[in-house]
């Protein structure tokens, strides 16, 4: 692979929301190259899954991730390292964002997502919809009375669009934090308006958190936290190493919208 790499301009309060579908074929002729850009640990982690379900989902989940932050970081996929907080949280390792490069992925079954911005720590979360309600009963667990009440309110029609909007939310949140499961769910609560749009946040440093969601389709919801002022969001569908294009906020994340037809050549040049 060449390593020609063109830095994308990026600033602090706007977030780049990248996605694709893993199970596009559009992939299935990149998934070498996928595998040749993944370090030995991941080669490990990805060689492990290879022959279940979950093995094209990681690998499409890293080249996403890899050929995303190239861009920002002026560095060529593979040669991208990692490293991770006491707590797990990935992260860029050497100083190679400059200190300023954060990032968080989230996958799921037939999706995945990486968020990219500068300065303010991120995370996101993203869940494919179960067809039974049955998954409202974790709300006792996970939920803080604040969001049950409010979730309580909706109607039948609503609530388990609402459930997967909170517990993205809440997800997102503790991904940005970066602190694990040492952040107990019920001493935070996420605030819904009456459309489901996020209205107001209730836990430590309330005043510096930021909340969106940013994927609310009949098969996905997904929804990122910002240690600041979201003052923008841009959204790009990716097939890594080929195409990529950006998408408004109402064709993001719908694979029925119009075709990649848009080529960027200044990722890694063939």
């Amino acid at each position: 692979m060449n390593s020609v790499v063109e830095m994308r301009p990026s600033s602090i309060g706007h977030v780049d929301v990248w996605y694709c579908f893993t199970d596009d074929r559009r992939l299935d002729s990149r998934l070498s190259q996928y595998e040749a850009m993944l370090s030995a640990v991941e080669l490990e982690q990805y060689q492990s899954l290879q022959h279940g379900s979950n093995g094209r989902d990681y690998l499409v989940s890293r080249a996403l991730l890899r050929t995303v932050l190239s861009q920002y970081c002026g560095l060529a996929p593979e040669n991208l390292s990692f490293c991770a907080n006491d707590f797990g949280k990935p992260e860029l390792a050497d100083n190679q964002g400059l200190g300023l490069v954060q990032f968080n992925t989230a996958h799921t079954s037939g999706l995945t997502v990486c968020v990219v911005t500068r300065g303010n720590d991120v995370g996101v979360d993203v869940e494919s919809h179960a067809e039974n309600r049955g998954v409202l009963n974790m709300a006792d667990d996970y939920f803080s009375a604040l969001e049950l009440q409010a979730l309580n309110r909706t109607s039948d029609e609503q609530q388990l669009e609402f459930f997967y909007r909170y517990w993205t939310l809440k997800e997102a949140y503790i991904k940005a934090r970066g602190e694990g499961l040492s952040i107990p769910l019920h001493d935070f609560s996420v605030l819904l308006d009456d459309q489901g749009e996020f209205n107001g946040f209730v836990g430590p440093e309330s005043d510096r958190w930021d909340f969106r969601v940013v994927c609310k389709n009949v098969n996905y919801t997904a929804s990122l936290a910002v240690g600041g002022s979201i003052n923008s969001v841009a959204y790009f569908q990716s097939i890594p190493l080929s195409h990529e294009i950006e998408r408004n906020a109402d064709e993001a994340f719908d694979p029925l919208s119009s075709p990649m037809g848009s080529q960027r050549n200044n990722v890694v040049n063939q």
